[in-house]
């Protein structure tokens, strides 16, 4: 009876102690302040984390996309990666029409606890959609010409991509209507935290939007603050690392 006692004890406190360092991922979210992307850990389970993604430009404009996060049982101490699930087919090469999974080994091939976070799948997903065509290029030739990947998960958006991008964005229309008609589907699981739409209600969201558009309301900003930008209007990888570098020094200056 002991050693069970004692195991299940060992077992709750690594429970809980993963439970906080996935509160620490999530603050990290928040300090980072991304833009038109959504991620919340499940209320029953710290492992499983459902997001959205808002598009406001480029091929995928207009589209919203959600998605599950589960990260392996140990993390964030495995090495294993995340698994990172679309809700509905999104047409992408990153993307398995089957399984509807996001391959992440563009972004690393293992995870390493001290300088893998959460967020870092967050840009990921943005950067896929921002710049389809930056996403699926390894690197440049010595003549500067893109190197494609030579394996991805959805070959024929591959190819749609590299040789007719007429065809491409006209499958990436299809499944942005697709997302848009299911937006307001029951949800799939119940959990407090999963991420719902309802459509607009007058009675219901008036007051709201009056509140919004008082001036007690703006009043409550700061003198000095500014409009935000939309991270999903980024066109290129290159745009996109230098905010986050630039994200990563405004922590470090608040830090400190």
């Amino acid at each position: 009876m002991c050693l069970e006692t004692t195991s299940t004890n060992s077992k709750t406190q690594a429970l809980i102690t993963q439970g906080y360092k996935v509160i620490a991922e999530y603050q990290l979210i928040e300090q980072m302040q991304l833009k038109g992307i959504y991620a919340i850990p499940s209320y029953s389970s710290a492992v499983l984390w459902f997001g959205v993604i808002f598009i406001h430009s480029g091929l995928y404009a207009d589209g919203i996309f959600r998605f599950s996060i589960l990260l392996p049982d140990l993390f964030p101490d495995a090495v294993s990666l995340p698994t990172v699930i679309f809700e509905k087919g999104v047409f992408h090469p990153h993307i398995c029409t089957i399984s509807h999974s996001l391959d992440l080994t563009p972004l690393f091939q293992y995870w390493n606890k001290k300088e893998h976070h959460i967020w870092h799948i967050l840009k990921y997903i943005q950067l896929i959609f921002a710049d389809p065509e930056g996403s699926v290029c390894m690197r440049l030739s010595s003549n500067g010409e893109p190197i494609l990947l030579s394996d991805v998960n959805n070959m024929e958006a591959m190819r749609l991509l590299s040789h007719s991008r007429v065809d491409y964005s006209l499958r990436v229309k299809a499944c942005i209507a697709s997302s848009l008609e299911h937006m307001f589907d029951t949800p799939p699981i119940k959990d407090p935290h999963y991420i719902i739409f309802k459509r607009y209600q007058p009675e219901m969201h008036r007051a709201v939007m009056e509140r919004l558009k008082s001036n007690s309301w703006y009043s409550l900003a700061a003198p000095s603050s500014q409009p935000s930008e939309c991270v999903a209007r980024i066109e290129s990888e290159q745009q996109l690392r230098r905010e986050e570098a630039a994200q990563r020094a405004g922590l470090g200056n608040s830090q400190n």
